[in-house]
């Protein structure tokens, strides 16, 4: 395999962990919203219901920052020989494995 064919391999593993993560996160903030509506429905001595919770908020904006870094490794890649696109592809994982590490911690303790 050539170093271009290399660096698609690297590009479409990317873009795959990328389209993961969108619907990962699409799935758990409409739970986390619907959830959060029928507990707002069912209970009677609250004064408001909450609609969105760190997910649509705070959640939104690492979920940015992962598909920004992603984006920004796949732009390297494309223009770069077999070795970079490699030391690139590593350090994304890397950088996407921390961040989405950073955004759990955040999203467990925002429910405290």
């Amino acid at each position: 395999m050539d170093a271009t064919g290399k660096n698609h391999v690297y590009i479409d593993s990317l873009s795959a962990m990328k389209r993961s993560l969108e619907n990962s996160y699409e799935l758990n903030a409409a739970v986390q919203d619907e959830t959060m509506l029928l507990q707002g429905l069912g209970q009677k001595s609250r004064d408001y219901v909450t609609f969105a919770g760190y997910l649509r908020n705070d959640g939104r904006r690492r979920f940015k920052d992962i598909t920004e870094i992603i984006n920004h490794a796949v732009d390297e890649i494309e223009g770069c020989d077999s070795a970079r696109a490699s030391a690139i592809y590593l350090q994304t994982l890397r950088a996407v494995r921390l961040q989405s590490r950073w955004a759990k911690i955040l999203e467990l303790y925002s429910k405290q």
